[in-house]
């Protein structure tokens, strides 16, 4: 049985940040001016006659239609039924401050919890507040309140990839800082994890792979896919810590290719007895040559799409490559979205529960 991935990869202008009230660092009641790039699209929604309607954002005239509500695409972390960080993009209501809410929707017992099926959950304690965001010269340093300290230890790293992936989704983003009541803080309260500054090289879904000795390791993020239902599917990423190598790009696509470690509830679309021929980067661009098994799917005639999309994912992810050319036995696909080179997609499981 075939299986989908959830909803449709979705390519949006990237959006800069922000905002926010709070006090110290963040000033008393003040907000900064958001500059966000205009989406492709809005969303509307209003209710005519009791029934949920959409269209597009217009001017109007108060009186002469149903209220609306524009609405964005953001991308959460959240916590799967297997307790994995994984990003979830979601259709929220359109702010002018989309970091905060990005992060006000990560919290237990907030917004999202409506919103979430499948075993998925918010990660962030329960009742705690964006007291304030800034974004100044590529840092994001957030200010939460003190429930924030309330966690168990081993949701610590879990907490910390979220907030940080989830910020870094920002292009204005590089690294995070957290404060909790205007105090910055060097390390977390409950597993003493030192936090200076944060960003994606820290990682998500942190393990090591096999014969890898710690302290003489490269990190790579491959792209997995866990199970919602029956029928779809969605992408995790997981920074596996493999022996030291030059070859980023090739050891991505090998750990890809050996799938997640022997226990776990995530799988890959790639075939194991898959090899690979080549990986070469140029500039912003990787071309991967993949032997034919990759082909044995759907009768033999074509390579899985979620096999493909995690090949870009992961590529992009532990590169930083911008493009990625697909070969099999030398040769482009020869149809779909993969005869030319692709980018990396901006949202990424977009949720429709």
């Amino acid at each position: 049985m075939k299986k989908r991935h959830i909803g449709k990869v979705t390519a949006v202008l990237g959006v800069s940040a922000m905002l926010l009230s709070g006090c110290g660092l963040f000033g008393p009641e003040k907000e900064t001016i958001s500059i966000d790039a205009p989406p492709q699209s809005e969303v509307v929604v209003g209710i005519d006659n009791g029934t949920p309607t959409t269209g597009t954002a217009t001017g109007g005239t108060e009186g002469t239609g149903p209220a609306v509500q524009a609405t964005s695409e953001q991308t959460l972390y959240l916590l799967d039924a297997n307790g994995y960080v994984v990003p979830v993009s979601l259709v929220l209501p359109k702010v002018e401050g989309p970091a905060k809410q990005v992060l006000s929707y990560m919290v237990k017992g907030g917004p999202v919890e409506g919103m979430l099926q499948g075993g998925f959950s918010a990660v962030l304690p329960q009742g705690t507040e964006v007291k304030g965001l800034l974004i100044k010269n590529g840092v994001a340093t957030v200010d939460f309140s003190k429930e924030f300290k309330t966690y168990d230890a081993k949701d610590e790293k879990r907490i910390l990839d979220a907030v940080t992936r989830a910020m870094t989704e920002f292009s204005t983003v590089k690294t995070v800082q957290i404060w909790v009541n205007g105090t910055p803080l060097t390390e977390m309260p409950a597993a003493n994890t030192p936090i200076t500054q944060l960003d994606r090289n820290h990682g998500v879904n942190l393990e090591l792979a096999d014969g890898a000795i710690p302290g003489n390791t490269s990190s790579v993020t491959v792209y997995f896919q866990g199970q919602l239902d029956d029928a779809r599917t969605y992408y995790v990423p997981v920074t596996r810590l493999v022996p030291e190598t030059a070859d980023v790009a090739k050891a991505t696509v090998e750990e890809l290719i050996k799938g997640p470690k022997q226990g776990s509830q995530l799988f890959s679309s790639l075939l194991r007895t898959t090899r690979v021929l080549d990986v070469k980067q140029e500039k912003e661009m990787i071309t991967v040559n993949l032997s034919s098994d990759i082909l044995k799917y759907d009768d033999g005639k074509d390579a899985s799409p979620e096999a493909l999309q995690s090949l870009v994912l992961s590529l992009t992810e532990s590169t930083g490559a911008k493009k990625v050319q697909l070969l099999v036995e030398g040769k482009p696909l020869a149809s779909g979205d993969y005869t030319k080179p692709v980018s990396r997609p901006i949202q990424l499981n977009s949720m429709q529960f």
